[in-house]
């Protein structure tokens, strides 16, 4: 697996959750908010075969659009979703190495519980928080690869994780900072099957900065 910057920010974030203490306040609630922003996506392999055969995608930037429903103090619903278009590699080829496979599209839409609490007195300060929950992740690639057509799509389950911290500027208006890990095993590629190509449970990493409005 590729070191990324997503797993930097887990890593970062997991020892503040302690700081937020007992008497700390959370922000002021709104009907909902909404997010929208964007950042980098890394992976592992989506796709392997025999020996080192193994399709996976490049670094890549994504955008994000998610929206939140306090359902508790301490609590929302989250609607999350993330586009990409990375650039495949196709690696583990004898003789050859390695070729790109371009034209490659991926999107996941997950429904997360998210809980998050103020760090320190101030319902204005910055709040960090947590988040599991579950959706759907596809993928869609239309290139050619060593003179073999390839158009393939699919759409599997993905598990998602998700940690950051929201620093508020005015009541309605903030800035959210937020390392997400969807977990997905898509279905092999069809027009790679010759090939010994099978899906592979793999994790894509994100790190993104998104504004985010309350209403």
């Amino acid at each position: 697996m590729k070191c990324s910057p997503a797993l930097a920010v887990y890593l970062w974030l997991a020892p503040l959750l302690p700081l937020a203490t007992a008497g700390a306040q959370t922000p002021r609630l709104h009907r909902f908010e909404v997010a929208a922003g964007a950042g980098v996506m890394t992976s592992g392999a989506y796709f392997t075969g025999p020996g080192a055969l193994a399709l996976s995608g490049d670094d890549a930037l994504a955008g994000t659009l998610e929206v939140a429903v306090p359902v508790h103090r301490y609590f929302a619903i989250v609607l999350g979703g993330v586009h990409a278009q990375p650039a495949f590699q196709l690696s583990g080829l004898p003789l050859i190495g390695s070729v790109g496979v371009h034209g490659a599209r991926l999107w996941f839409a997950d429904a997360a519980l998210r809980g998050r609490m103020s760090l320190g007195a101030r319902s204005a300060g910055p709040v960090v928080f947590a988040q599991l929950g579950a959706g759907l992740g596809y993928y869609s690639v239309s290139a050619s690869v060593l003179g073999n057509a390839l158009d393939e799509h699919a759409t599997n389950f993905a598990g998602a994780l998700g940690a950051g911290i929201d620093f508020p500027f005015t009541e309605r208006l903030g800035l959210q900072i937020m390392g997400k890990d969807y977990i997905a095993s898509f279905r092999s590629v069809r027009d790679l099957e010759s090939l010994g190509i099978e899906g592979h449970l793999t994790h894509t990493l994100l790190l993104l900065a998104s504004a985010r409005l309350g209403f």
